[in-house]
């Protein structure tokens, strides 16, 4: 059972998913949560979005200092397979610093078909950047401030009024 810790403090995202996470993990065969979610780090930018970590299997009657190390199963695409097999040493070594001793001695490519890391669904969309704001709009918004003594505060006050100027002027055309 997992339990979660209060804490009246605002804490790093990437604290709370590690805690959630690290028990799917840990079913997985992998024992460090960085495998999975930075794949940059093992395959390197070339071959991030083409190859994920699966699981590590760890060979039958094995202890965790035996001679004998874990075999790194890697789904990839089929174009991008074979190039992954070339620079296996390279990979290996990557995930044996990212774990902090040489677990991993050999790879095991499974090939896919399609994107091997595909998008996850339940992300919500991106929503595009807001255009800059008109240099017209926000000096007209800047006239009509009062009398603001520090000159910081009142520049972002008035791109703050000139963009909801212009949503809301986007809004009423949007309305029939």
């Amino acid at each position: 059972m997992v339990t979660i810790k209060r804490n009246n403090g605002p804490r790093p995202l990437a604290e709370l998913v590690g805690d959630l996470v690290t028990p799917a993990c840990r079913r997985r065969g992998v024992a460090n949560i960085a495998l999975m979610l930075e794949p940059a780090d093992i395959f390197g930018e070339r071959f991030a979005k083409s190859a994920a970590v699966e699981r590590i299997v760890w060979p039958k009657g094995s202890r965790i200092d035996s001679a004998t190390g874990a075999t790194l199963i890697v789904r990839a695409d089929a174009a991008t397979a074979l190039s992954i097999q070339h620079t296996s040493t390279q990979i290996v070594e990557r995930v044996n610093i990212l774990i902090g001793w040489p677990a991993i001695a050999r790879i095991r490519i499974t090939q896919t078909r399609g994107a091997a890391r595909p998008t996850p669904r339940h992300l919500a969309p991106v929503i595009p950047a807001v255009p800059p704001a008109d240099p017209a709009r926000v000096e007209a918004v800047a006239e009509r401030l009062p009398d603001i003594a520090h000159q910081n505060l009142k520049a972002a006050l008035s791109r703050l009024g000139a963009s909801i100027e212009a949503r809301s002027l986007t809004e009423r055309r949007k309305r029939p």
